[in-house]
């Protein structure tokens, strides 16, 4: 697979080391490491986090003091990006005849210019070097939580949308509150149990969410765990995903169904790596699209960066930077005990696009 995507020789593949955890259904977790990686991308300050346009000083997570922003900076921001948008970015072949994407293509702009606006306005979000203010765990750990939830989350046959909600909530809380690795698995269990209630119809009961993780909780610490949740959250459980972005990205450029699962395989494989949590969700989507369109010889990948498909400063550098990341990432998957997501992507129903990809 050579899509003339290099990467640094100093790069390293997040949570390659050796893991152990029994049936895939218990974690088990005993490094004190914590393991900050380098990047041009500079950490949020240590006791400063901003929320709700207000300026928060933090100390330990607990003791906050407010300074209100003035909002009228922000709607002269919001109007500004109205303005960048194009509002036909994306032309669907209503010929196509592998529509296996639902909603409906004439409303693939529209839809599409909402979700950017609604990532910018974000008043919670992940915030990229969280980790340094977590004393008891560290990225691997995350790690083989994310890939442990990846298992949970097909064995369940879950919407795909639920996958992603519950790593954003985990990592937005993760980001706000400090918390034990012994209540690690249970923070994600308590997140898939949020996202399951504001995305899935039909859901594991609370029964099936302890009975996952060996009994390792109980009922009531559950209850506990997603209350406190949705408190530090302020109940804002709801983001725009990389996975709302590629799947319209997907169809406006009329992927057929081994480009759409192969750059899902891309996607996935993004929620392992803390690190990719420096990216917007609209950059890690584009990104994945972007190595896509070089996998497959697709001529008018350069569109993605020239017409505001996101909304960054030097988006064809980013973009580039990111799919960079995620293809070393997919390059080294095979190193890593982390094996939920290329397993899943190695079946037939996904078109073995793993392998396929490996192949190449």
């Amino acid at each position: 697979m050579d899509l003339e995507i290099e990467s640094n020789a100093s790069n390293e593949l997040i949570a390659s080391g050796s893991t152990n955890y029994s049936n895939n259904t218990q974690l088990s977790i005993e490094s004190n490491n914590l393991n900050i990686c380098n990047s041009n991308i500079q950490f949020y300050p240590e006791k400063f986090i901003v929320i709700n346009n207000q300026s928060q000083n933090i100390n330990q997570f607990g003791n906050i003091q407010n300074t209100q922003i003035p909002e009228n900076n922000q709607n002269k921001q919001n109007n500004e990006l109205l303005t960048k948008i194009n509002k036909n970015l994306f032309n669907y072949n209503f010929e196509s005849k592998d529509d296996f994407l639902s909603f409906a293509g004439e409303y693939l702009n529209e839809i599409y210019m909402n979700l950017l606006l609604d990532e910018k306005q974000l008043k919670y979000k992940p915030k990229y070097g969280y980790m340094y203010l977590q004393s008891d765990i560290n990225e691997q750990m995350r790690a083989i939580l994310i890939d442990w939830l990846i298992d949970v989350h097909f064995r369940y046959k879950l919407k795909t949308e639920t996958l992603f909600q519950t790593v954003w909530i985990i990592d937005t809380y993760l980001s706000y509150h400090e918390i034990t690795r012994a209540k690690l698995q249970l923070l994600g269990i308590a997140s898939l149990l949020i996202s399951c209630k504001s995305q899935e119809i039909y859901y594991p009961q609370l029964k099936d969410f302890i009975d996952i993780t060996d009994g390792a909780y109980i009922k009531n610490e559950l209850l506990e765990m997603e209350n406190n949740i949705l408190k530090i959250l302020n109940f804002n459980i709801v983001s725009p995903t990389s996975n709302d972005f590629y799947n319209i990205i997907a169809k406006g450029f009329n992927f057929d169904k081994k480009q759409f699962f192969l750059g899902k395989y891309f996607l996935e494989s993004s929620l392992i790596d803390y690190n990719m949590i420096k990216y917007s969700s609209s950059i890690i989507a584009v990104s994945c699209a972007y190595i896509v369109m070089k996998f497959f010889g697709i001529n008018n990948y350069k569109y993605l960066y020239t017409s505001n498909v996101v909304l960054e400063k030097n988006q064809e550098i980013i973009i580039k930077d990111a799919a960079r990341e995620i293809y070393f990432l997919i390059k080294n998957l095979s190193k890593s005990t982390l094996k939920a997501i290329k397993d899943k992507y190695s079946l037939n129903q996904f078109l073995n696009v793993a392998q396929y990809c490996e192949q190449q």
